[in-house]
């Protein structure tokens, strides 16, 4: 299930003009960062409060590294912009509330 939301984001990705790709881009880097650091952060620590908060920490730092070297290292004409920072952290957070409604099905059944 996971895999293929994923699918069906970057295949809507393909389908939407310019502007909008860039934060859908953006949305679906925040998902799979997220998804990725949350397969790969148990398997090296047991420490519940980084195994929690880790894989969105882990989002956060790559968005805000991503705007950096779009403002330092890459077009001049770039620049900071908070709201590809907001649409990648939005596309972690999407991933961890859907882990948070799959965890609280489980615990009512």
């Amino acid at each position: 299930m996971k895999y293929l939301l994923t699918i069906i984001l970057s295949l809507t990705i393909m389908q939407i003009t310019l502007p909008k790709k860039d934060k859908a881009m953006h949305f679906t880097f925040g998902y799979v960062t997220t998804h990725a650091a949350k397969s790969i952060i148990p398997e090296y620590t047991d420490n519940k409060k980084i195994i929690k908060y880790g894989p969105i920490l882990a989002c956060i730092a790559v968005s805000v590294g991503k705007e950096l070297v779009d403002k330092y290292d890459s077009d001049p004409k770039s620049t900071f912009e908070w709201a590809d920072m907001a649409y990648t952290v939005g596309g972690g957070i999407t991933l961890i509330t859907i882990d948070i409604k799959k965890r609280r099905a489980k615990a009512l059944h």
